[in-house]
């Protein structure tokens, strides 16, 4: 009985070693026992540069997000959804600085602060209140021009009410409440700030503001 166990035990050790040295020219086992170490290679290379490239835009790291699901990477997909959410607060907050600097040349009445926060291309426009749509950068500057003359900066007073803000990798726009208080003129503005990154600044490439005769307050 014994005799015959180690015929079989035999039997077996030399069909398997046939078996690895005769697939394509190589060993079975070293085909078997690499696969992993590569996928192990590939998710490594893949997470370090979803989480730590830091020009990655929000649609790559989205992308890298569905992909990691997919192979059920949820330890790289936490890492990433930490790194989509931090870069959506910083893009956010990039762009509520934009608008309060806009604002801020608004209220000073300053052409030169108003200009350095504009943006440049042919698709720069404004809409100023009961006016009609002013495009290109030049036109739109000569507007402001002519807005901003008759300010007197201490007399001028803008606050923002309601205002919401959204922003992508660069893009972004702010919808807000104007209330106006300059001199004998007071009053309520709806207003829509188009942002955009040129050159790695955020500035303003539309804005577009409304007379609100009346507005519900929530």
């Amino acid at each position: 009985k014994n005799k015959v166990l180690d015929t079989m035990f035999l039997r077996s050790s030399a069909t398997l070693h046939h078996a690895s040295a005769s697939v394509s020219g190589r060993p079975t086992t070293q085909l078997i026992t690499s696969r992993p170490q590569l996928r192990c290679s590939r998710r490594s290379s893949f997470v370090a540069r979803a989480v730590w490239d830091e020009s990655m835009t929000l649609a790559d790291l989205r992308n890298q997000l569905e992909a990691a699901l997919k192979v059920e990477d949820y330890k790289a997909a936490a890492k990433l959804r930490d790194a989509i959410q931090q870069k959506s607060i910083d893009a956010k907050l990039a762009v509520e600085d934009a608008n309060e600097k806009f604002y801020s040349a608004f209220r000073s009445g300053d052409i030169k602060l108003m200009d350095a926060v504009w943006g440049e291309g042919d698709h720069v426009q404004v809409v100023h209140p009961g006016a009609s749509c002013i495009a290109g950068r030049e036109a739109v500057m000569d507007s402001w021009k002519a807005v901003l003359k008759n300010i007197r900066p201490r007399a001028f007073r803008i606050s923002l009410e309601d205002v919401r803000v959204y922003a992508s990798d660069g893009q972004g726009y702010v919808t807000c409440v104007e209330v106006m208080d300059a001199d004998d003129s007071k009053g309520r503005i709806v207003a829509t700030n188009i942002f955009e990154k040129q050159n790695g600044k955020w500035v303003i490439t539309m804005h577009h503001g409304s007379v609100a005769p009346f507005i519900m307050r929530r």
